[in-house]
């Protein structure tokens, strides 16, 4: 069982992504914002995984991503980010940056479980 991280402010999305987090036998966490996100990484080191949002209150996701990245302790975290917002060319500099995978929202459960099984095995 992985413990994973799900920085969301949306209500809806959090409960959907804790759901097939948890009915694949996992434990999920949901912080409502990057800062949030942040300080449990920081308390407790024990996430097998992080799926963030980007647009959030407080710190963006790409503000998260940066400072996982800038952390040693988290260089291998895998990172998925699901956005409805956001194009290519963002896309593309949040992978460089060091998100692991998107996914654009509404999120798609296969997806989702493909991204969760690869990041966990």
């Amino acid at each position: 069982m992985a413990k994973i991280l799900i920085a969301e402010d949306d209500a809806l999305s959090q409960k959907f992504v804790a759901t097939v987090v948890d009915q694949m036998g996992h434990s999920s966490f949901v912080s409502p914002d990057g800062r949030h996100a942040w300080e449990a990484l920081n308390s407790a080191n024990t996430f097998s995984m992080l799926i963030t949002d980007i647009m959030m209150p407080r710190m963006d996701g790409t503000t998260l991503i940066r400072s996982i990245r800038g952390d040693p302790r988290f260089a291998t975290l895998p990172i998925v980010i699901m956005s409805a917002f956001i194009g290519i060319k963002e896309i593309a500099e949040l992978l460089e940056i060091g998100a692991t995978w998107f996914m654009a929202k509404p999120v798609d459960r296969v997806m989702l479980e493909d991204y969760i099984n690869r990041a966990i095995k």
